[in-house]
């Protein structure tokens, strides 16, 4: 079974998200991720709709101080997101690891 994927997506921008809050019964619950924002296309069913063009997705990288690591970079610029699968929950999700920008095709996703 292939429990990571790689897509080429186009990358147009990375933040860090960390800090905390309360939740509703008064526990602090702290976060730390390493935001990154994408350009998809469109599903058939939002076309179907009558979008055009691409729009942005958000993924997030457990772990603020990942945004280091791509501090060098300029955006935008394709790469290749790296998903691991998470079968641990109700449903399987992809959980981005990383980002590899040293590609030297992009795919049909690619922006």
């Amino acid at each position: 079974m292939n429990t990571s994927q790689h897509p080429v997506m186009t990358v147009t921008g990375i933040r860090k998200a960390a800090g905390d809050f309360q939740d509703d019964k008064g526990k602090t619950i702290e976060f730390s991720n390493t935001v990154v924002t994408v350009l998809q296309p469109y599903s058939e069913k939002e076309k179907e709709q009558g979008a055009i063009g691409m729009k942005s997705t958000d993924y997030k990288i457990k772990g603020a101080q990942f945004f280091n690591d791509y501090l060098h970079q300029q955006l935008p610029a394709k790469a290749k997101m790296v998903f691991d699968w998470d079968f641990t929950g109700k449903a399987p999700r992809a959980v981005l690891m990383a980002l590899d920008f040293d590609i030297e095709e992009a795919d049909e996703y690619a922006a």
